[in-house]
This record gives structure tokens, sequence and C-alpha cells, in this order.
């Protein structure tokens, strides 16, 4: 007959942990990790040897910065636990590029940091164009992850309809920025999309002020302000939403980052 492990105490369970007693104490409190057995007389908490995996996973999740909501799932095992690890791999990948990219920005002030792009602005003349079109109105600070997602949510929606992107991806904006930025995605096409998720809109026939930026996204300011000069200098005013073509995206014109930035003029 196999001898059953005995219960440990708080103190031995956290020293075979590694973990100080209080981190138990929470890891109980919100309902990851309880305690096998309470005393209800002195209150004493008794774990069992076969716990200590359960506080090694509990351990590694938290590490990675795991919410406490998503480690619950994936201890409950199961298909939702294999989903919320996937969903974890995702928002550290997500984490990973973004670091990468203020690498790379940072990497750019030290190699270019006396160095400012100039940027040549041509007055043009727009056609009355209709795109497919999906809005969007998020908090100034989400706008380029409200557009990447307009852009993904557009892109499914072509592949369902069968329908060809005949331009760059691109999004309206407003000429004056507020806490809530209010704007659409669009895709110009090769046929109309009937498709319930997308919408409509049409870009405005209009002169205006364009000018191309090579570049990243923080530093596309000098591109507007190289526009808003020119239109200042000539005497015109801009009006209505500005037009962003992102050239880059899809490898469908240069390998660096490039948007082409359009400001209608009265």
């Amino acid at each position: 007959m196999t001898e059953r492990p005995r219960p440990l105490m708080s103190g031995e369970f956290a020293r075979r942990c590694r973990l100080p007693v209080s981190t138990l104490r929470y890891y109980d409190k919100i309902g990851l990790l309880t305690p096998a057995v309470v005393d209800p007389s002195s209150g004493y908490r008794h774990y069992t040897p076969d716990q200590l995996r359960t506080a090694v996973l509990i351990g590694r999740l938290r590490a990675v910065g795991t919410a406490p909501r998503d480690i619950a799932t994936v201890l409950a095992g199961g298909a939702d636990a294999a989903a919320a690890l996937v969903a974890e791999r995702r928002r550290v990948a997500g984490q990973v590029r973004r670091a990468q990219r203020a690498l790379a920005e940072i990497d750019d002030l030290l190699t270019h940091r006396a160095e400012q792009p100039s940027h040549v602005v041509e007055l043009v003349s727009l056609a009355h164009e209709q795109v497919a079109a999906l809005p969007f109105q998020v908090r100034h600070t989400d706008v380029a992850s409200a557009v990447l997602r307009g852009i993904a949510g557009l892109r499914s929606a072509l592949r369902r309809a069968g329908s060809r992107r005949t331009g760059p991806w691109g999004a309206t904006l407003p000429l004056e920025i507020t806490q809530e930025v209010t704007g659409y995605v669009f895709a110009r096409t090769s046929e109309p999309i009937d498709d319930r998720d997308v919408g409509t809109a049409w870009l405005p026939a209009t002169r205006a002020a364009k000018s191309t930026h090579t570049g990243g996204p923080d530093t596309l300011a000098l591109a507007y302000h190289a526009a808003l000069d020119m239109i200042d200098q000539r005497g015109w005013a801009p009006t209505g939403e500005v037009i962003e073509e992102y050239l880059a995206l899809d490898g469908t014109s240069t390998d660096s980052p490039s948007v082409r930035l359009t400001v209608p003029i009265t």
C-alpha cells in the first residue's frame, strides 16, 4: 500500500516553491491556488506536494505578465487553456514588435540625430473617388492601432468579396487633433464591395497639397509641417479631412516606411 504524501504547512510549501508565504496567500485570495486543507480552529493552511507544479506554472505565467483571469483559464486545462496561451503569445509578440520599433527609433536618433528629412510639397487636383471604408473613433493615442485594425478588416472583406485593391491602403483624419479622433480607413477597389461590415465613402474632388514622407509614423509631423507651411505661404487655407496613404504596406511600394500625405485646400 502506497503511503499518502503528508500535507505541507504553508511555510514549508513556500520554501519548496521558492516563494514568500504572502505570495501564496495572494494566490489563494485571487482564486488561483487554494490550500488543500485549512484548519478550522487554527486557520493553518496546508498544501499537498502535487500543488507544487501548479504554483510553478502560476509563477511562469505571472513572469510573462499574464492576467490572473487568463492564468485561471490555463490552469483549468482543455481547449480554452490552449487558446489562452495562443492569445498570450500574440500579446507578447506584439510587445516584442513594439520594443523592436523603439530600438530602431533610438538607433536612428543615434545615427541621424542632426539630420532632418526634406519634403517636397506639390499642388494637385483630386478626383471624386468612391472607396470602401471602415469608420473608427478612438483616443488620439490609439489612431495607429485603429488604422491597422481597419486595414485588417478591409483586407478580409476584399478577400470574401473576391475584389481587388487598386491602390494603397489609406485613412482620413481630422485636420485638428483632439482627444477623440474620428476617421475612416479606406481602400480603392476594382468593384464595389457587398459586405455588411464595410461601408463606402467619397474622397473629395478638390485642390490639395501633397507630400511623401519616408520614415516612421513618429516623424510624420514633419510632413504635415511642410504641407501646412506651403499652404500658409501661398495664402491658402487647409480644409476638410487630411488623407494618409500607406505606400509600404504589403510591400506594394518600397521596403522603407512611406506615407503619402494629402491636405485639401481652399
